[in-house]
């Protein structure tokens, strides 16, 4: 029971993590009008595009000199022709390619809603009738992935969509043929450790019951919010997945027999993906008073999903003010960027469910490997291609799962000087805390919950002699969580802009003692002369004052592995005068505006304090 493609593409109001387009980008693919840009890589771009009936599209693409070569247009072709051979209710659909243009593409439909890995952080796990309702649709999905000849071999919560319709198996990012392989990479262990199959650890191919033990592992989590082998170190998961069984004590009845022999250590005493679906149809059949005339399991499935798949939505279009980032729609956004990408590795596409290359469970793009190769990122196939390098840059910074950066912002003219901290997680609760530490003193918010709707003001008052105050205030209402970290990684993009002058200066290592050191009270900054990258430096457009400027000069830094690293900005008002950013004495001044952005490692650890209750005062203290 396919869903009908939303029709919310427009260049004013995109969905969220859907940024518009970039410059350069075409105006037409194929049939299909381009409104917006959806991720990025080394190898190639999604686009949004919209066809002659306003339907919406991802829309594939490859860069020139990568389409160039025969071998890649084989395998691109190749590709194409599996993702056409899929048809489910619970896969995205085909749309169209062309494996002959001069930039080859590949369109699939656009489907929208959270991954299931942030469904259930934001909302808890799936009873009832909508856990029946994943455990079918997923093993429909996997039903049409194995009779086309392919295994997934990356199944796990961030390449399930739930969306409106129903759970949409994504990313076949690693999948591979099983009748034909000579166009894929040999010799790594592919696939996300804790959704590995046990004999994937002993260096067996994965096969369709590889997938069925994923398989199983996305049933328990869906209904528990755990995953099967835990967390930790990837040599003791996989140590778990080895030994261990999961519990899955929790999961009703129905579903307990047939998730408990997909997990069989053995392969051969898994079921098939038709077996497991046609277990469950008849589980669910049994139990309605007027069942379905159909009989066909996978013919049950859109009948299924009709009568149990009820309460989920997906995100509301935004506008597009704020390209990237999350603000106060981020238990949305993600999701938004989540695709059909059925071949990245094809593309070796990164976004933000994905969304970004090494930015945690919905941002990696999917797929990746436990060892072995990974995609390049741009800065080492092309570092000169700015574009590509930047759209990494901003995919990283703007999906990741958890980032601790520190700006410090000087004043030449008054000396005034700021440090201010960002600070976000997702583990266990989207967190994020936004302080300035100013004359000696730190001021900010933190917000909690999916949507980041709980504020909490900070203050520190002399009086204090540097203890926290906690409260609550009306003023509060007014801010929007993570505006001002989108302006930094909207001042990072600005480094790719059309009027933008750029010069690549080498790799090297990045100067230690370009970090500030004095970056606020906690956690201090990585040792930066261990921290390699490519170096950039030029002109870009203002960002910031929200006006017309000449030039802003900047340097930048991007890691080996695509992470923005270090980005500072030197901005002249030497045309405008404006109020001093910080300090007390009002005087109008003309300034010479410095910002220097760290860009601290990201999906790393951390801890965002939380006060009690108790612990927060109503309205805001006095001084």
């Amino acid at each position: 029971m396919p869903t009908d493609p939303p029709r919310h593409f427009d260049r004013n109001r995109l969905p969220p993590g859907v940024a518009p387009t970039a410059p350069g980008d075409p105006e037409q693919i194929g049939p299909y009008r381009i409104v917006g840009r959806i991720g990025a890589g080394g190898m190639g771009v999604v686009h949004a595009g919209l066809d002659a009936q306003e339907g919406c599209a991802a829309v594939k693409t490859v860069h020139p000199h990568i389409a160039a070569d025969p071998d890649f247009r084989a395998r691109f072709a190749r590709e194409v022709d599996l993702v056409a051979r899929v048809d489910a209710a619970c896969t995205p659909g085909f749309l169209g390619a062309d494996v002959e243009a001069e930039a080859p593409w590949l369109a699939t439909e656009y489907v929208p809603g959270l991954t299931l890995g942030q469904y259930v952080r934001g909302n808890g796990p799936l009873t009832g009738g909508r856990l029946t309702a994943f455990a079918a649709g997923s093993a429909e999905a996997l039903t049409a992935i194995h009779a086309a000849g392919v295994v997934h071999r990356d199944l796990k919560p961030g390449n399930v969509i739930l969306s409106p319709g129903g759970p949409k198996v994504l990313d076949f990012g690693i999948a591979r043929a099983v009748d034909a392989t000579a166009l894929t990479a040999t010799g790594g262990l592919f696939g996300t450790p804790g959704w590995i199959a046990p004999e994937q650890y002993a260096g067996e191919d994965a096969t369709d019951r590889s997938d069925l033990f994923a398989w199983a592992g996305l049933v328990l989590f869906a209904a528990t919010g755990s995953e099967p082998f835990g967390r930790g170190a990837v040599d003791e998961v996989a140590r778990r997945t080895r030994t261990e069984e999961p519990d899955t004590g929790d999961l009703p009845v129905e579903l307990a027999e047939i998730v408990d022999r997909a997990f069989a250590k053995n392969p051969a005493d898994r079921p098939t993906a038709e077996e497991a679906l046609a277990t469950l149809m008849g589980e669910w059949s049994a139990t309605q008073v007027e069942p379905p005339a159909e009989t066909e399991p996978t013919r049950v499935v859109p009948v299924l999903l009709e009568r149990e798949w009820r309460g989920i939505s997906a995100p509301d279009p935004v506008p597009t003010g704020r390209r990237y980032g999350r603000a106060r729609w981020f238990a949305a956004a993600a999701g938004a960027l989540v695709l059909v990408v059925l071949v990245s590795a094809v593309l070796g596409l990164r976004g933000g469910d994905s969304p970004g290359g090494g930015a945690g469970e919905e941002a990696d793009g999917g797929e990746g490997e436990a060892s072995g190769e990974q995609d390049e990122p741009a800065v080492q196939t092309d570092p000169e291609d700015i574009g590509a390098v930047i759209a990494d840059a901003v995919a990283v910074a703007s999906g990741a799962e958890s980032f601790d950066a520190r700006v410090a912002r000087h004043t030449n003219e008054t000396g005034d000087r700021a440090i201010f901290s960002y600070r976000y997680t997702e583990d266990p609760e989207p967190a994020y805390s936004e302080t300035m530490l100013a004359e000696g003193r730190e001021n900010g918010y933190t917000a909690f919950g999916p949507d980041l709707d709980d504020l909490v003001g900070i203050s520190e008052l002399p009086e204090d002699e540097g203890e926290r105050v906690y409260y609550r205030d009306d003023e509060l209402a007014d801010v929007e969580p993570m505006d001002e970290w989108e302006r930094e990684v909207d001042r990072l993009e600005s480094v790719a802009a059309e009027d933008a002058e750029v010069e690549y200066q080498g790799h090297g290592q990045v100067p230690a003692d370009i970090i500030p050191e004095d970056t606020g009270p906690e956690n201090p900054r990585p040792d930066s002369s261990q921290r390699p990258g490519h170096h950039y430096t030029g002109t870009m457009p203002d960002v910031w004052w929200d006006r017309e400027q000449d030039e802003v000069e900047f340097d930048l830094w991007i890691g080996d592995n695509g992470h923005p690293v270090f980005l500072e900005t030197v901005e002249y008002t030497d045309e405008v005068t404006t109020q001093p950013a910080f300090g007390p004495s009002g005087e109008e001044v003309v300034l010479e505006y410095q910002s220097r952005i760290d860009f601290a490692p990201f999906d790393g650890p951390v801890e965002i304090e939380r006060p009690d209750e108790s612990e927060i005062q109503d309205g805001a203290p006095d001084g």
